[in-house]
């Protein structure tokens, strides 16, 4: 039994080496120069003229080949497509001696392609597979079964040494490839997959820019039978490149590793499975010296649509830096859990968290996001943490102005709802910190060519003027800064009523405490709406101080010269502490109804500031004028005209004013006192002048009237009854900036009037003696009448 089973071994190799030795001499008995013909004529066939430079000759170890010593193919107009040093097919045995070529290996060395597109936009490989009518022909009868097609089943692909040329004479685009190689095996379209590595240096060439680029793949690759279907495995991928253009250059390297899967059979339906990216770093310098530098850029996940969602993280360092700043480095990571449809029409981005930092700072952003193409909608919810962007800005090279608060925009965050699409966006939900400041709302713009704009924003607190340049110091404050040449700044300033006009807004804006202008105000509401070139605020209402008051306001900006109306009220409103806190003016104080009614026009702000009309009311208890002493002018002019010494010192610094009723009547930008009715201790008070709001300067006359019986509450003693109810003018006239004690003066004007009543009543005194004395009884009486008569007293 042992024996037999050693017969049957030594048989069965030597079997083998039989049919080995058989095929061997057959590779010597048949030409393969016997197919050249074949060969050409199929290539013929495609409409391209193929010329064999050498003989086909048979190589035999380790398998056996045709060898073709050099080609060169060509279209049917002559134009040359290619041509190779060396092509060995690697054939089967067994079809070989039916005279079949059954190709199992294809290797190419030295290929030189050259393609071509003209300036007509054809390119010089259109004619392949078009061969001319006249030489297309059916196959015979006595061909069917005697000649066959060639059977093509590559069991190895080898691609060295070659060179590939695409140059487009219409666009200017040049690509080549240089160093190609591509090698395979065991390639063939039956969802096998197979082996394949390609390696290759790229250049590319336009009239705007160059590419040097060098890569490196391998992979595994399966294939169908339509070609329509590509699953690549383990896919490996190196490249770097360098790009130039006018603007700056670029250059990146990367290493990618891959799974990817792609049907082409209907639509475009693609996945990858596997998505990772290490190592890259890229690198842009553009002419006007900034540069972005991106390093240990690291990327992994999978992306596959229609399939279920899949994780994404991105990390990496990012550099920047340009001539006139520090550079700016950060560190960025980005993560999600990424969901896309088959047709690539949705994506959903859920638990995305992106972190970067800046300097010292880190700014983290979190959320879920979710949008379609077509139609196009999307949906998001996002989340910044809170963050201080003084630091950042500071990193960056970023010049904020300086704000009175140094804490300001230390703690700043947002979360923020929105929804849109191509016709509308809307954000439902609004939550903001600014520092101490909580801020909440919503908004929607329309984006047709109404572009409505509805906003409703509500504020706990804020105090605006941390946000503002600080106060300068007193020792500033006191020095009067040299009066300007030529137009003020307000000329200079048009309104822009091109886009007032545009404007399409519905604003609501509510703040339960508001500091402006050092004003302590609560429940603000404002409500402001302009559409079609007319803004309205209607109203502007809230406390200041506790004090109620309420302004509405229209603007039109239709006409050339915008009209303006402004008209409000308050009631018991602190004048004092408005005008000191707001103006830092404390000539004034003390409480009053105020109400106004202003308009104007113009086509820059001066000149709605110089075309000011209205009127302003004002209806006071009690105020206190400071730096001014309306009584002490008085007792002056009584010292003076009682010919008595006057005492300047130990007078208090301020009159205090009761039951005062005002009325300003604004023309031209000159407010004028119409009417002014007060009084100060036991003087009446009455007046009229101008507030030059131009100048900012004031010029009032004020008229005190002391009635006898209220003579000796003065505080200065009044012995002669011609100061008794008669009004003595009092003037106070100033710049805003400059009211003092010699403000308000008396009119020494009147003394010389009293004298002239004096001297004119002696007269008349006299003259009736004499009267009297002469005439006596009727004919005196009617002698006084006609001297009163001719004297007009």
């Amino acid at each position: 039994m042992g024996r037999a089973i050693k017969y049957l071994a030594i048989t069965l190799v030597s079997l083998v080496l039989l049919v080995a030795l058989a095929a061997a001499s057959l590779a010597f008995w048949i030409d393969p120069n016997i197919f050249k013909d074949d060969i050409e004529k199929l290539a013929a066939e495609q409409g391209l003229i193929l010329h064999l430079d050498g003989d086909l000759s048979w190589q035999v170890f380790p398998n056996i080949q045709i060898v073709i010593n050099g080609a060169s193919l060509a279209t049917s107009d002559k134009v040359k497509l290619m041509s190779f040093d060396t092509a060995q097919l690697s054939v089967a045995l067994m079809p070989l001696l039916n005279k079949d070529i059954v190709v199992q290996g294809i290797g190419l060395d030295g290929v030189k392609a050259n393609l071509v597109v003209d300036e007509q936009g054809v390119g010089n490989w259109t004619k392949i597979g078009k061969a001319s009518d006249d030489k297309a022909q059916k196959p015979d009868a006595k061909d069917e079964g005697g000649n066959k097609a060639l059977e093509l089943a590559i069991a190895k692909l080898s691609l060295s040494d070659s060179h590939v040329i695409y140059n487009n004479k219409q666009t200017g685009q040049y690509v080549e490839l240089s160093g190609l190689s591509l090698n395979g095996e065991n390639i063939q379209l039956k969802n096998t997959a197979f082996p394949l590595s390609l390696e290759s240096d790229v250049k590319f060439e336009d009239e705007t820019q160059t590419l040097n680029a060098k890569l490196k793949l391998t992979s595994h690759i399966t294939v169908n039978q339509d070609i329509n279907h590509f699953i690549i495995k383990d896919g490996d991928l190196a490249l770097s490149l360098d790009h130039k253009n006018e603007l700056g250059t670029a250059s990146a390297s990367t290493e990618l590793r891959l799974d990817a899967d792609v049907n082409i059979a209907d639509d475009l339906v693609w996945s990858l499975p596997t998505l990772d990216i290490s190592d890259t770093s890229l690198s842009y310098a553009a002419t006007d010296g900034s540069t972005i530098e991106i390093s240990a850029l690291n990327f992994k996940g999978s992306v596959i649509p229609g399939g279920e969602a899949s994780e994404l993280a991105i990390n990496g360092k990012l550099r920047y830096g340009n001539a006139s700043q520090k550079p700016i480095e950060t560190d960025l990571s980005l993560s999600t859990l990424l969901s896309i449809d088959a047709k690539l029409n949705a994506i959903k981005a859920q638990k995305l968290a992106l972190r970067t930092s800046i300097g010292s700072e880190t700014i983290d952003l979190s959320g879920d996001v979710k949008a379609t193409i077509s139609p196009l909608d999307y949906q998001a919810k996002l989340t910044l943490a809170n963050t201080n962007v003084k630091k950042i800005a500071n990193s960056l090279g970023i010049e904020l102005p300086v704000m009175a608060e140094p804490r300001a925009l230390n703690k700043v965050g947002t979360t923020i709802s929105l929804n849109g699409n191509d016709k509308r966006i809307v954000i439902s939900e609004l939550q903001a910190t600014l520092d101490e400041s909580t801020i909440k709302g919503n908004a929607s713009v329309d984006l047709d060519k109404n572009q409505a704009v509805k906003l409703a924003v509500n504020i706990d607190k804020i105090n605006v003027d941390n946000y503002l340049p600080p106060a300068p110091p007193e020792e500033a404050k006191a020095e009067k800064p040299a009066a300007a040449s030529g137009p003020t700044a307000d000329t200079e300033i048009p309104l822009p009523r091109e886009m007032l006009n545009k404007l399409n807004v519905d604003a609501k804006l509510q703040i339960a405490e508001l500091t402006a202008n050092n004003l302590p105000f609560k429940n603000i509401l404002l409500h402001v709406i302009a559409k079609d070139g007319v803004s309205a605020v209607s109203p502007l209402s809230g406390l200041v101080y506790d004090s109620p008051f309420k302004l509405d306001a229209q603007l039109d900006t239709r006409p050339t010269a915008a009209r303006m109306l402004i008209r409000g009220n308050s009631t018991q409103l602190p004048l004092g502490k408005v005008l000191k806190d707001a103006a830092a003016i404390e000539e004034l104080s003390g409480v009053s109804d105020v109400t106004f009614n202003l308009t104007t026009s113009g086509t820059t702000v001066a000149s709605l500031k110089k075309h000011l009309d209205g009127n302003i009311e004002l209806s006071a208890q009690k105020l206190r004028l400071s730096n001014m002493n309306i009584e002490k002018a008085f007792c002056q002019l009584v010292a003076k005209f009682q010919q008595e010494t006057f005492d300047p010192t130990n007078w208090p610094l301020y009159s205090d004013l009761n039951d005062t009723v005002t009325k300003i009547v604004i023309k031209d930008g000159i407010a004028r006192i119409e009417k002014l009715n007060s009084g100060v201790t036991k003087l009446a008070l009455s007046g009229n002048g101008k507030i030059d709001l131009n100048e900012n300067t004031f010029d009032v006359v004020i008229n005190t009237r002391l009635a006898q019986a209220d003579q000796n509450a003065m505080a200065c003693k009044i012995n002669n009854d011609k100061l008794l109810n008669r009004d003595i003018p009092i003037r106070c006239r100033a710049a805003f900036d400059k009211v003092g004690a010699t403000s308000c003066l008396p009119d020494f004007r009147v003394i010389e009037d009293m004298a002239k009543e004096k001297a004119k009543d002696k007269i008349d005194e006299k003259a009736k003696e004499l009267i009297e004395k002469k005439m006596g009884g009727e004919k005196g009486e009617a002698a006084k009448q006609i001297f009163n008569q001719f004297f007009k007293k």
